[in-house]
Formats: structure tokens, C-alpha cells, sequence
């Protein structure tokens, strides 16, 4: 999972420079920030692995233009693009989309769940 971390965190950065796994999040993240989570990995006990990938868009403005566009920039550059590196290949499929309510009343958030297909090479 480390390889594919990084992978997808160097990728997710090079859309929006403000992103962070879901157990690296500072209290100082200057809004609107991403965070990202891989809560769930099927291992079809061969070369390839179905994982969950989740994409949470966070912002403080109650206008939800700025948190949209940045979402919708995460789906077009992540949905069914194949990321690679020496040993592994994974290509994202946009599972859901969802509006999420936060504790906090200023908290705007944005839910972006993947389905993507990992495989392993050797």
C-alpha cells in the first residue's frame, strides 16, 4: 500500500498542492485541502487487488463553487486514469459522489469514492 500511496499522493498534488492522507492531516491544512484514504483492499489472491479509495474535499466558504471545481478537477484528472511506477499499475473508477454534512456548520465537504484496479507486475 506504500507504493500506492505515494503514487496517488504525488498525482493528487499535482492537481491541488494541498492534500494529505486521512491519518497525516494537520490542524494548520489551509483550506480548501483534499484528503485521501484507501479504507478497503480485495485481494483476488493473483495480481490483481480491487481497492477503495476515498477523496474528501474540504473547505470553510459557504459558497461551494471553489470546493466543487476542485472536485470536479480531481475526477477529470483521476477518473479511469491508470497511474504506474515500477511494480505496480492502478487505474481509478468514480464509484460515488457524495455531499457530507460536518459537526462543525462552516465545514463545506465533498465525498469522492473509487473503485480502482490494482496490479501487481512480477
Amino acid at each position: 500500500m506504500i507504493e500506492l500511496r505515494t503514487v496517488l499522493n504525488v498525482y493528487l498534488k499535482s492537481i491541488y498542492p494541498n492534500v494529505y492522507h486521512s491519518e497525516s492531516v494537520p490542524e494548520t491544512a489551509t483550506f480548501p485541502y483534499l484528503v485521501y484514504d484507501l479504507p478497503n483492499v480485495i485481494d483476488d489472491g493473483e495480481s490483481m487487488e480491487t481497492v477503495v479509495v476515498d477523496i474528501d474535499g474540504w473547505d470553510i466558504d459557504k459558497d461551494t463553487t471553489a470546493l466543487e471545481t476542485l472536485m470536479a478537477e480531481v475526477n477529470y484528472g483521476l477518473s479511469k486514469r491508470t497511474l504506474a511506477t515500477g511494480n505496480i499499475a492502478v487505474t481509478f473508477y468514480l464509484d460515488t459522489k457524495l455531499s457530507l454534512r460536518d459537526d462543525d456548520p462552516q465545514i463545506r465537504r465533498r465525498k469522492y469514492t473509487y473503485q480502482a484496479k490494482l496490479f501487481r507486475k512480477g
